[in-house]
């Protein structure tokens, strides 16, 4: 019993002298700040990111337009449209994309086709007329069997144009690939329908 008195007398010692010291030696006090070390070293300044694909600001999409024939005969028929958006020679000229759709409607259904196109006997294609008093795209359709004079101001035959810069056609792949239909053509250049 003895043994166990002298422990906890030791214990108890241990304690007052670990209670004092700690409350003597702790101060609420902060001592004043350390002078500022030197600035860290510079770290290598990393490789610049690939550039973003060029957006679709400069494409030029036209609404949807009726036919109208420019003096037509029965098999043959031409329609001008004005591009007052850019000199059409020198846009083309300078690399860039003109795309033509023709829209019809059979029943409740539309189809889209991009120029050239063939429908039956019709064969649609366009070219570009730059002159000193005309600036635009010439469609033409040639039908020996079917009068043209038909499909003119009909809704259910309509025409648009989309104007692709160089640096959109190239970047977007349309330089070297057409698109096959309307809705890739819009999916790629971020067109509406």
């Amino acid at each position: 019993m003895k043994t166990t008195n002298l422990n906890f007398a030791k214990m108890a010692l241990y304690l007052f002298m670990g209670l004092s010291i700690t409350l003597v030696s702790c101060s609420g006090e902060d001592g004043e700040m350390g002078p500022e070390g030197p600035p860290g070293k510079d770290g290598v300044n990393g490789t610049n990111g690939i550039d973003g694909q060029d957006g679709n600001a400069n494409v030029v999409a036209s609404d949807w337009q009726l036919i109208q024939w420019d003096e037509p005969v029965p098999d043959l028929g031409e329609m001008f449209i004005e591009t007052p958006e850019v000199n059409i020679g020198d846009f083309v000229e300078s690399g860039s994309v003109v795309l033509v759709y023709l829209k019809y409607k059979v029943d409740t259904y539309n189809y889209i086709h991009m120029l050239p196109f063939s429908l039956e006997s019709a064969f649609f294609d366009f070219y570009i007329k730059d002159t000193p008093t005309e600036n635009g795209i010439v469609v033409r359709m040639a039908d020996p069997g079917f009068n043209v004079l038909n499909i003119q101001n009909d809704e259910t035959f309509m025409l648009r144009y989309i104007l692709v810069p160089a640096n959109v056609a190239e970047t977007s792949g349309i330089a070297d690939k057409m698109p096959e239909s309307f809705g890739e053509a819009a999916a790629l250049l971020g067109l509406d329908h």
